[in-house]
C-alpha cells in the first residue's frame, strides 16, 4: 500500500511539471455517444492505447519516459471531471488502478528488472 502511494505521488508531481503544457494545448471536452455504455468505450479505447504502448517499451520500440508522460497526462485526466456517476466512478476508478499498474511496469523496466504483468492483465480485465 505504501508503495501504490509513492507511485501515485509520483504521477502527481511528475504530472505537474510534464504534462501541464500538454493538458492545455490539447485540451477539449470529451463528448460521450448516446449509445449505451459510450464512457465506458471510451476508457475501453484509451487502455488498449496505455497497454499497447507499455508493451511497445517492452519490445524496444518505444522510448518509456515518453510512455511514462503519457500515462500521467492520463492519470490527470481521470481527476478533471466531478460530474461522473456511480457507474462511471467505478469505472475511472478501475482505470486509476490500472494506470498506476502500467507506470509501476514501467519503472521496474526502467531500473532494469523485468516486470511482471500478470497484475497489469488483471486490472486491464476488469475494464472489460
Amino acid at each position: 500500500m505504501k508503495n501504490l502511494s509513492i507511485i501515485i505521488a509520483t504521477l502527481l508531481a511528475i504530472g505537474g511539471i510534464t504534462a501541464s503544457g500538454v493538458l492545455d494545448a490539447n485540451e477539449e471536452p470529451v463528448t460521450f455517444s448516446s449509445s449505451e455504455n459510450g464512457f465506458q468505450k471510451v476508457i475501453q479505447g484509451d487502455t488498449n492505447d496505455v497497454y499497447n504502448a507499455v508493451n511497445n517499451v517492452l519490445a524496444g520500440r518505444e522510448d518509456p519516459e515518453t510512455v511514462k508522460k503519457m500515462i500521467v497526462t492520463e492519470y490527470r485526466g481521470t481527476q478533471r471531471d466531478s460530474t461522473f456517476s456511480a457507474e462511471e466512478l467505478e469505472i475511472n476508478t478501475q482505470y486509476q488502478a490500472f494506470l498506476t499498474e502500467a507506470y509501476s511496469v514501467l519503472e521496474v523496466y526502467e531500473a532494469g528488472g523485468t516486470p511482471d504483468l500478470s497484475k497489469l492483465n488483471k486490472v486491464k480485465a476488469k475494464l472489460f
